[in-house]
């Protein structure tokens, strides 16, 4: 398996790539061996697993090393993560964790999204399984690229097992959270509207603590943040550790993530977790990984999505009874039941 993507800081692969290493060492399927290959990067590998290659930037790295060491490994199937040379002759699966540059190329710079969709689109067809994590994505894949649905395996992200319910915060004001890298998909501009909306009504202390790094394309959003923080009440803390983020989770008063598309949605499924009680958009994933266990939005209504933070944060009782829901929520997801099902997809994936 490609895990090449560990300590690069690459969030969403990242964060796959830890949770399924960690769920495999404590599921220990079956009948399969797992050979992950790592970069220099990842400095926190586990030393008994896996090769590791050179670090390299990406195209000698997808393009020569990782074929290198994979023919002195002789897998009888590859597992590449988004990435792998469409021209393979060996038996691989590839996980796919959305086709966001394909549905909206404009959030993408220019040719990023044809080039990523020319080489996932043909390497995700010449595929034996694709592996992606929910039922949305697997919907949007099939019927975007044309991929025969029954090739395509639905398998599950999980919070990790450090994101658990702790003491909350008894006094002080208000605080919405948002935990995510700034781009424009992440809807961040229009939560710091609403946010200025509400501190002129209702809700004259209300904080907003804005956790992630800056991402490509940031722009008007990451203009809007700084603004914000200098005008005082919001706070952008960058990317933080797995202990810091779960401080912020227990402490928030809502997790609010207005993401305009999204294949999976892990921090509001971390935020509740911890017992954070959540208001997320109502598009891509979301509704199917939260269930009833959030209050939804229209991301693209300013004044929706003030008149659902509005409602939690006037109401007690509502938010205890999203916490409680939360935590039962996030519990129905697992590691370790995801490496379960992934050695699942190897094995059919061996057979043909």
């Amino acid at each position: 398996m490609d895990a090449t993507a560990m300590g690069r800081g690459k969030t969403g692969n990242e964060t796959y790539l830890t949770g399924l290493l960690e769920g495999w060492k404590e599921a220990k399927p079956e009948g399969v061996e797992m050979m992950p290959i790592f970069s220099a990067a990842a400095s926190l590998r586990p030393p008994h697993l896996g090769a590791q290659i050179r670090n390299s930037s990406f195209f000698p790295r997808h393009l020569v090393e990782l074929p290198r060491v994979r023919g002195g490994l002789k897998a009888d199937l590859y597992h590449g993560v988004y990435w792998i040379r469409p021209w393979e002759k060996e038996p691989f699966v590839l996980t796919v964790h959305d086709i966001s540059f394909a549905v909206h190329p404009d959030w993408f710079r220019p040719g990023e999204a044809l080039f990523y969709t020319a080489l996932i689109k043909r390497a995700a067809q010449k595929a034996r399984k694709v592996i992606t994590v929910s039922e949305f994505c697997r919907t949007e894949i099939a019927e975007k690229w044309d991929i025969p649905a029954d090739k395509i395996e639905t398998t599950y992200e999980a919070a990790r097992s450090l994101f658990q319910p702790g003491k909350k915060k008894k006094s002080g004001p208000p605080t919405l959270l948002f935990v995510s890298a700034i781009h424009p998909r992440k809807n961040l501009g229009r939560l710091i509207r609403v946010w200025e909306r509400l501190r002129g009504g209702r809700f004259p202390d209300l904080r907003l603590k804005v956790i992630g790094p800056a991402g490509w394309s940031a722009g008007p959003d990451l203009r809007a943040l700084k603004a914000a923080v200098a005008k005082g009440g919001a706070e952008w803390l960058g990317a933080r550790s797995d202990e810091e983020l779960r401080a912020a989770y227990q402490t928030a008063t809502v997790l609010v993530y207005p993401s305009l598309y999204e294949g999976f949605g892990l921090p509001p499924l971390e935020a509740m977790a911890c017992g954070c009680p959540v208001a997320c958009s109502k598009t891509g994933s979301l509704p199917e990984v939260c269930g009833t266990a959030a209050e939804y939005f229209d991301p693209t209504s300013e004044e929706e999505m003030s008149a659902k933070i509005s409602y939690l944060l006037g109401d007690e009782a509502r938010r205890e009874q999203l916490s409680q829901a939360g935590v039962d929520q996030a519990q129905e997801y697992s590691w370790a039941r995801m490496a379960e099902e992934t050695a699942a997809v190897y094995r059919r994936g061996i057979e043909g």
